[in-house]
């Protein structure tokens, strides 16, 4: 029995209120209930399986999320000590899934990172124009639900009177009985229009789809519905409990970690490092390239511009030392032994297949200056201080699109460490602000749980109010190395491939 409910039954009014924030990772689902001052009462997580083809497929199991999904919030829920008020969710964004007429899965969950649609995507941006799709999606592309419909049309892998929904809101749908999300998620399936806040009219019928085989949309402060009763028996949760719509993971956690006003740019430290800057106008993709979006907090837009590469870099160079499993701590132990600039080692973090923007295609990664006196210690900082650089290099774009960063926020694993926020700073030349609580994601979810039973609060003043603590770290006396070793890195990303 849910612990609100002992609470009713003893006669008792439960002395604190919980909010559950649930992120739907790609292959990690965690949840967490948090208290209106901000403590985390509960968390837990379950990992969901992940498949790659040689042919570019990425494809998950959408029961298999399901089950992870219902297994991190009960653990989260029965373990709170707290009245649970509401259900906030994020989700990976792109995901899709395919329904047939009577709304069951067809097929596996098509992932983001599927390649199989892209030369379909290609097609359809030469023939209708990099300006066409600024003006109707805010990117300067076709991407991710597009081109993997035209395939799979092309392919007869569409089921009649089919329906489309994406991992978000059809785990909306499981608590609640409505598939819906809102605007963040829509636009990282490639549908959204930023200026008209809507699915694109004139590209779904290109794309041969109706409004109507779409998930609802609606606002991220507006619940989609109400848990469902044999649900809430199942997982302890109170029957009647609002459920949120889905929101784009990216977006949830600026809001978890207080990226909530013009000026201000969230640094997303994961697998890929993240930016999203926010503005008060509907500016065009800086670049072209970065996708543009309106901000859960009315009157705002944010630029999102993935940088790829980051904490997979790590990760890949932890794995060659054979330390795969080395924590923050570890690593910081590492880095720490060597000074600043490596001792001449350079490294240029590109090493992901899908390049990095602004670049030409095939750019790849590169280790100079490499002595027999350099150790893993070495090769490890240089890597994270050629990172900072190629974030140097996403800000300098940003700065050429005239999108003003007053404050960079960093969230993420990274952001708990001693050493590379300092490198960041250095390098930017900018103070960093870190978030203790690596999970804002789910952080932010819970902000928007309440957001729906506390309608007269603002998402700005919640998030404020619930923020974790946070570190600023400034520019040290190191900073003019560190930015003529940016310059360094500008020039050399300028020079031909090999």
């Amino acid at each position: 029995m849910h612990c609100a409910s002992y609470a009713k039954m003893a006669g008792m009014k439960s002395a604190v209120r919980g909010y559950l924030g649930l992120d739907l990772g790609t292959t990690n689902i965690k949840a967490q209930v948090i208290a209106e001052d901000g403590r985390v009462l509960s968390s837990a997580s379950a990992s969901v399986g992940i498949s790659y083809g040689a042919d570019g497929a990425v494809v998950q199991d959408f029961e298999d999320i399901w089950s992870g999904t219902r297994a991190a919030v009960g653990k989260a829920a029965s373990s709170a000590g707290a009245e649970l008020m509401a259900l906030g969710i994020s989700s990976q964004g792109g995901a899709m899934q395919v329904l047939d007429r009577k709304g069951c899965c067809f097929g596996p969950v098509i992932g983001w990172q599927d390649s199989r649609g892209a030369a379909w995507d290609l097609e359809m941006t030469e023939r209708l124009g990099r300006d066409w799709y600024v003006k109707h999606i805010g990117v300067a592309r076709s991407l991710l639900t597009g081109g993997q419909i035209l395939r799979l049309r092309g392919q007869g892998g569409l089921p009649p009177d089919f329906r489309l929904g994406w991992v978000g809101d059809l785990i909306v749908e499981r608590f609640c009985g409505q598939r819906a999300h809102d605007q963040t998620s829509l636009s990282n399936t490639g549908l959204l229009n930023p200026a008209e806040g809507r699915e694109d009219e004139e590209l779904l019928g290109l794309l041969g789809l109706e409004r109507g085989q779409l998930p609802k949309l609606i606002p991220a402060k507006e619940a989609a519905g109400k848990l469902l009763p044999r649900l809430a028996a199942d997982l302890g949760l109170p029957p009647g409990m609002p459920v949120g719509p889905a929101v784009h993971d990216q977006y949830a956690a600026t809001i978890g970690c207080g990226t909530t006003r013009r000026g201000d740019t969230m640094l997303g430290a994961g697998t890929a490092w993240v930016l999203i800057a926010l503005a008060d106008i509907l500016d065009p993709p800086v670049g072209g390239i970065a996708l543009v979006t309106p901000h859960p907090v009315p009157g705002l837009f944010g630029q999102m511009l993935s940088m790829v590469n980051g904490g997979a870099c790590i990760t890949w160079a932890l794995k060659l030392f054979g330390r795969p499993s080395m924590s923050v701590r570890e690593t910081d132990e590492l880095m720490a032994l060597v000074p600043p600039g490596s001792e001449g080692l350079r490294f240029r973090p590109l090493l992901s297949d899908l390049g990095a923007a602004g670049l030409p295609p095939g750019t790849a990664g590169r280790l100079d200056g490499l002595r027999l006196g350099h150790t893993q210690a070495h090769v490890l900082r240089s890597l994270m201080e050629g990172l900072a650089c190629e974030l140097g290099r996403y800000l300098g774009m940003m700065a050429q699109g005239g999108i003003s960063v007053d404050r960079l926020v960093m969230c993420g694993k990274a952001a708990t460490s001693a050493v590379t926020p300092g490198i960041i700073a250095d390098t930017t030349g900018l103070p960093v602000d870190c978030i203790s609580l690596p999970e804002t994601s789910s952080l932010g979810a819970a902000m928007l749980a309440r957001a729906l039973v506390d309608p007269g609060l603002s998402l700005v003043s919640i998030s404020d109010s619930m923020l974790p603590p946070s570190a600023r770290v400034e520019p040290g006396p190191g900073s003019s190395e560190a930015a003529a070793r940016l310059e360094e890195y500008l020039l050399a990303c300028k020079e031909p491939c090999p």
